[in-house]
């Protein structure tokens, strides 16, 4: 079983059964930003496989993503939580308000959620989404949205198990369909 031991507001440390094995959630810092491209991009080529072209995949690169990632933060608000394992990054998500055109300023949006594969399955994805949809609330927001790509049946069924639901919504990314999930947020108290 674990337990939950808070070190001040930006930390959450999980400790298993008090073994020296430690998982490790906070908030990004700027240091973090090449371990969350390199992760983005493992991510992507686990993810995306059989969806995307492995040309597509291969010419993903994390030290572009990472300058792309740096300048589109310092032009847009973003929240991101990163987890670690044994010190080293192993997964991130990023939140905020919701950018599509038709939401209300009550609805917040995942924007980006990975783990590295071999981290896939172990809980952390499902705690990174807990943990942001703690701060959403806490942020003022009562519903959230996520988008996936229509093919990729291991995200829907993440997002399902995590209460998500289908709307109608359908976009194009990179040329391939979207679609959007959404959810009640639980209120914080």
């Amino acid at each position: 079983m674990w337990q939950i031991h808070m070190r001040g507001i930006n930390v959450i440390r999980y400790v298993a059964n008090g073994r020296d094995k430690l998982r490790e959630f906070r908030k990004a810092l700027p240091k973090d930003s090449d371990a969350i491209a390199l992760i983005s991009v493992e991510g992507w080529k686990y993810a995306y496989k059989g969806i995307m072209t492995d040309k597509e995949l291969n010419l993903i690169d994390p030290i572009a993503r990472a300058k792309g990632r740096a300048k589109f933060i310092s032009e847009n608000p973003l929240s991101t939580l990163v987890a670690s394992y044994g010190g080293s990054l192993v997964g991130f998500v990023d939140f905020e308000k919701s950018r599509d055109d038709d939401s209300l300023d009550y609805v917040g949006e995942i924007w980006a959620i990975y783990v590295l594969p071999q981290f896939i399955g172990k809980s952390f994805g499902n705690d990174l989404i807990a943990l942001s949809f703690q701060e959403l609330s806490q942020m003022g927001f009562s519903e959230v949205t996520v988008w996936t790509l229509r093919d990729n049946q291991v995200a829907r069924n993440f997002y399902e198990r995590q209460g998500f639901q289908l709307d109608s919504k359908e976009r194009l990314y990179k040329g391939l369909k979207e679609v959007r999930y959404r959810k009640t947020l639980d209120k914080v108290t």
